[in-house]
């Protein structure tokens, strides 16, 4: 038998065409179009009809064309261009042009970042002209009632009933014209701002069970119980954090209603974006004092060891994944350390497995390895890390040098970088101080300051110890044993070798040396190392402790500072920093959101220096209203009642809520509570979107924002992995009556004016009333560090590149961070100037966390929960007499209790014991960016196994379903079959809400169910489904039941994509301690500046869905109309399920020639 090379038979070939043949002819096939043509002697000078192009190429005819940008909450922002006809887009396109972008010197990018742009903005359109959009302002029904009947104390007569706030999900919605919405809107902030201003105020909040310090950070303004959050507004500066503008403005109404002056006047409290999302690496600012660092993403084609540590690259970073990829062709490697076999490991050179959330005691192990092995960068660890800084045994506090030599006088230059660069003050110099090192060359100690860093710090001619104890005399007299921080971690570590790090995380012993001995070897081969870490660590409670040991290597290979290098961060597109003021340049971002209210600048040639500045309004973390409503207070039996959250961080009640740009509900954990418990006790719920939404229905007003290509003034976004600024408008008229997001802002503003008789409202947002939006942006460009010198008007005209694009103007292309630290030696942002692998800071003392630890989790572990892995002399936690059987979930997040690893290992979880046996994984898709796009169908169908235009089984809410990957062996131990629906749940004792018991209709609604799918690539104890689909509410469950078609499609446009419940029915809030100091001292977010304490977005509670053990149980057959097994689980084709042939073929068994009788077998079968 004839074999070709490529191992196919000619008897298969034979066989496998005349099958397709005598399918085609069954099919009835036109095959008379392919007899021989006699007549035609010369077929290449024949050609036939070609008019059925002309049906072909209409379908690509345009008669016009735009760019906009794409700018999700995925770090991209692309620039797309829009093909119209009739001004309707046809269809969208990528840009090639990126390598045009330059600067105001000369600079210009590469072509090496086209094309940029992935499917979610090729059907963009579809969202645009979809059915599901929010057309027209709305309103609710029983609040428009409550509002016309004089805002009537809610908390008398059953009002909250009787309006329908504690069941606003049932309530309908109507439709009301913009004058009016805004009327309506305007008269509620003043009522609210009255009811709840002063004493009478804070007793009323006192009657309705707020803590006393909530009361108190009020300051008596009503204004503060205002909550505004402009969603993720880097994607849009002017129009969402115009957000933020308008809360600063809401001070002219707090010194309305309390008659007091600017200096007293309050606004309300911005939520946050980055933390509220839990996508910021919560540990950075404890290790260098930046909120984080990324660099841009073409500064990964520089590195040569890249490790992900729970980031996925391909799924989450579409565009710009090829960039890490590209590293495979120049000879870099790559490791994935990740539960699961995902799709970054098929890129890996090796893949790590790992047990959730134990990532921290993986790095003290490599690290433990490295020192064991002298694999460390002596000179580096000593000139800019803290190691060899001098630590107090008794008090485990940096040495001071005040304490150690008598009339100390600080060196530490005005004319240094910490204070001429980085805005070091003298208040915060004198409560910092100076440090202490022991100089192994005169034997004793030596004042360092946080100057003393790099070559500043080798011209003093010190040779800093880095492993020592001594007993030092202090300025009072006494004695006190210190030793370097190298020293006491040669001590902490015994817990982490490498056979206990084995156990902890599940991994691999040789891989955790592997990985060790590459990043060393790398490193001496001159090659850059960096690791990547996302959500897949960010996500859980002690995400801070892995954040901070995943930077050990890196300082003890000083891979920091240089291209290719780093530990980077990766989620949000978040940084206001990008548009970061300074003394020099002038505000920048905070001119824009934070300008005085009381005295605008009304001059249009003014240059943004001249604004003045009076920040009003103050952050706070949404995390406290997705927590009751409430900061972390304990009563402990040792302790009493002890308050967690710093006074920086404490929040205040919530009483309205405007948000835009954001599925605030949809996304928020414990979303089911929020409707049931919290949400019922605000006054006004305000959602503005493009979209029907979750968070629309539960809303009082649903305000219809316009769509980036419907912009009808223009918009400037940037980002936090590439380099280009963006500036747009849309190109077509809106589709609907919706109108643009700073539009919609100043005009609640002039209503809140008209409603007290206040012009400077309006005035406040003159220049948009007048549309002449370019005098913000242009002010913005004046005045930020990465913008000055920039016009406007250049940038539009193409000076830089297509009209609308440039370069940010960084130090480094690509934007390095740390640069300046290693090259120029500027002090890291810390108290110390230098990277941190120890804090001293006295909370963090108490919780046991002045070390990098690794903890288990306050739920989601087998053992002891939140205890801590160490017996350490230099880790002394205090357990506020909680006992260890404690189960409430505050108590569990406060309690620390520390033991070695054989102890906690012979230590149990209850919840484990009680069946909830599963960690839930809930990772972004790579089909939406968090809940957008969830309603279009191609994404829909694209996003798991389940997805059916038809919708053959009309029990699917639309045209695809969520699902959940369960190991396979797991399912079939609980009789669940591929395809089948299942319930997951959680705790029962907090959700899917407090309070819920089955017989509650509500409980239906919000208890999860989904498909369950086989997928091998999880570990046992592992399940997965991914984030934030649209959830399932009490109208989309009522469509569900009574439409004959099933959908779970609302009259009001709302479509689900589950049947019941969410994501969210199995998450709750957590507030971790080490997120809510006061004394924590790092860079502010936006400004060239020192901060001690809470910053949104910067050091704040971050949320954590991942915190959470979870129960799995079969609820329907998944066979078609609940019977049976589901069709492709029958076929032998699918994991766990697979039959011969495919067994053949995983095994590679149809490569090769494997004799005749063969080919039959399979082409029978298939």
């Amino acid at each position: 038998m004839a074999i070709n090379p490529d191992g196919i038979s000619r008897r298969r070939f034979l066989k496998t065409t005349g099958i397709a043949i005598g399918a085609a002819s069954g099919l009835g096939w036109p095959l008379k179009s392919l007899a021989f043509r006699g007549d035609i002697a010369n077929p290449l000078a024949f050609y036939p009809d070609r008019g059925w192009e002309k049906i072909y190429r209409d379908q690509y005819r345009y008669d016009g064309r735009f760019t906009w940008v794409c700018s999700p909450n995925d770090t991209h922002a692309c620039r797309v261009q829009a093909y119209t006809r009739n001004g309707v887009i046809i269809r969208m396109g990528s840009q090639y042009d990126y390598q045009t972008y330059g600067d105001i010197y000369g600079n210009k990018a590469t072509p090496n970042w086209n094309p940029r742009q992935c499917a979610k903005g090729y059907t963009y359109h579809r969202l645009i002209y979809g059915p599901y959009r929010l057309k027209h302002p709305i309103i609710r029904k029983g609040w428009k009632e409550w509002a016309d009947a004089g805002f009537p104390d809610l908390d008398v007569n059953d009002n909250r009933s009787k309006y329908k706030f504690d069941s606003r999900g049932t309530d309908e919605h109507v439709r009301i014209a913009w004058d009016d919405v805004f009327r309506y809107i305007g008269k509620a902030y003043v009522a609210v701002a009255r009811r709840y201003s002063g004493e009478a105020g804070a007793e009323k909040l006192r009657a309705q069970g707020y803590p006393e310090e909530m009361i108190e950070e009020m300051g008596g303004a009503g204004t503060r119980t205002f909550k505004m959050r402009g969603g993720m507004g880097l994607l849009g500066v002017i129009g969402k954090y115009g957000m933020y503008r308008l809360n600063n403005s809401m001070a002219l109404l707090d010194s309305h209603v309390r008659g007091v002056g600017p200096d007293e006047a309050r606004g309300g409290r911005n939520w946050s974006n980055y933390t509220w999302h839990g996508d910021q690496t919560p540990g950075q600012p404890w290790v260098h004092g930046l909120q984080n660092s990324d660099c841009d993403f073409n500064d990964l084609r520089f590195s040569k060891l890249i490790i992900m540590n729970g980031k996925n690259l391909v799924e989450n970073k579409l565009t710009d994944s090829h960039w890490f990829i590209e590293c495979m062709e120049r000879g870099g490697r790559i490791v994935v350390i990740a539960p699961e076999y995902g799709a970054p490991s098929t890129k890996a050179d090796y893949w790590i497995p790992i047990r959730p959330q134990t990532d921290a005691a993986l790095w003290l192990g490599v690290t433990r390895c490295m020192i064991d092995n002298k694999w460390y960068d002596e000179s580096f660890l000593t000139q800019y890390t803290d190691f060899p800084l001098l630590v107090r045994t008794d008090t485990l506090e940096r040495l001071r040098a005040e304490d150690v030599f008598s009339s100390y006088q600080s060196k530490l230059s005005k004319d240094g970088p910490s204070y001429k660069v980085q805005g070091l003050t003298d208040e915060q110099h004198e409560k910092i101080g100076d440090r202490v090192v022991w100089d192994a060359r005169s034997k004793k100690p030596v004042a360092v300051t946080r100057d003393d860093l790099g070559k500043r710090f080798a011209q003093k001619g010190i040779t800093p110890a880095l492993d020592g104890t001594w007993n030092i005399k202090l300025t009072d007299g006494s004695e006190v044993e210190v030793k370097t921080l190298w020293s006491m971690y040669r001590v902490h570590l015994k817990d982490y070798d490498l056979d206990s790090v084995a156990e902890i995380t599940h991994s691999p012993k040789e891989l955790i040396e592997r990985m060790a001995r590459d990043i060393w070897e790398t490193t001496q081969d001159g090659g850059p190392v960096a690791i990547h870490q996302g959500e897949g660590i960010n996500h859980w409670f002690h995400a801070t402790e892995a954040n901070r040991a995943a930077y050990l290597p890196i300082m003890l290979t000083g891979n920091i500072g240089k291209k290719g290098t780093g530990v980077h961060g990766w989620a949000g597109n978040y940084k206001a920093a990008l548009f970061q003021g300074s003394k020099i340049t002038g505000p920048g971002f905070k001119g824009w959101v934070g300008e005085d209210p009381f005295a605008p600048n009304l001059d249009k040639t003014a240059h943004g220096r001249d604004v003045k500045v009076r920040l009003c309004c103050k952050g706070e973390e949404p995390a406290y209203w997705n927590h009751g409503d409430r900061p972390l207070i304990v009563d402990t039996p040792k302790a009493g009642r002890k308050v967690f959250t710093g006074q920086t961080h404490m929040p205040t009640p919530t009483k309205t809520l405007h948000f835009n740009n954001v599925n605030l509900f949809n996304n928020a954990k414990h979303a089911y509570d929020m409707f049931k418990n919290v949400n019922p006790m605000i006054e006004m719920i305000i959602s503005q979107d493009i979209v029907m939404t979750a968070s629309v229905q539960y809303a009082d007003i649903g305000l219809p924002a316009n769509s980036w290509v419907e912009f009808q003034d223009l918009e400037i976004t940037a980002s936090c992995s590439n380099p280009f600024l963006q500036i747009w408008k849309g190109g077509i008229k809106p589709v609907f009556d919706s109108k643009d997001d700073l539009t919609i802002l100043a005009n609640v503003a002039k209503a809140v004016g008209t409603e007290i008789g206040d012009s400077r409202f309006h005035d406040y947002f003159k220049f948009e009333h007048e549309n002449q939006r370019s005098i913000y942006i242009q002010r913005l460009l004046d005045t930020c560090t990465t913008t000055v010198g920039y016009k406007l008007s250049d940038i539009m005209a193409g000076k830089y590149g297509p009209p609308g694009a440039a370069l940010m103007l960084f130090r480094t292309y690509p934007r390095i961070p740390f640069w300046e630290q290693v090259h120029d030696d500027e002090p890291f942002h810390t108290d110390t100037g230098r990277i941190h692998a120890y804090t001293d800071v006295p909370e963090a003392i108490e919780y046991g966390e002045n070390f990098i630890v690794h903890r288990e989790g306050p739920e989601a572990t087998p053992y002891l929960p939140n205890v801590i892995v160490s017996t350490n002399p230099y880790v002394r936690p205090e357990d506020y007499g909680i006992p260890a059987d404690a189960e409430h979930w505050d108590e569990r997040t406060v309690r620390n209790v520390k033991m070695g690893w054989p102890d906690v290992r012979r230590s149990s979880n209850f919840l484990w014991e009680r069946g909830f046996k599963y960690y839930c994984l809930t990772p972004k898709t790579r089909h939406r960016v968090h809940s957008q796009w969830s309603n279009v169908d191609w994404h829909q169908i694209f996003d798991s196994n389940f997805g059916d235009p038809h919708r053959m089984d009309r029990r699917a809410p639309y045209v695809g379903e969520h699902q959940l990957h369960i190991n396979p062996q797991a399912a079939k131990d609980q009789g669940i079959n591929d395809g089948d629906y299942v319930y997951v749940d959680a705790n029962p004792a907090d959700r899917p809400y407090r309070g819920a018991r089955p017989d509650d209709p509500f409980y239906k609604v919000a208890r999860l169910m989904l498909r369950a799918i086989y997928n091998p690539a999880y570990p046992y104890n592992v399940v997965m489904m991914k984030h934030a689909p649209y959830i399932a509410t009490e109208k989309s469950v009522k469509a569900h039941e009574t439409r004959k078609d099933g959908r779970a499609l609302s009259d009001d446009g709302y479509q689900a994509n589950l049947r019941y419940g969410s994501q969210q029915s199995v998450t709750r809030n957590w507030h971790m301690p080490m997120h809510q100091t006061d004394t924590l001292f790092h860079k502010t977010k936006a400004y060239m500046g020192f901060i001690f304490g809470g910053e949104a977005d910067n050091h704040a509670v971050n949320t954590v869905p991942k915190e959470t053990l979870v129960r799995v149980v079969k609820a329907e057959d998944g066979g078609l109309g609940g019977k049976g097994i589901w069709a492709p689980a029958t076929t032998g084709l699918s994991p766990a399920n697979e039959n011969d042939v495919m067994q053949r073929y995983l095994a590679g068994g149809f490569v090769g020639d494997y004799g005749a009788g063969k080919d039959e077998v399979i082409i029978d079968e298939f």
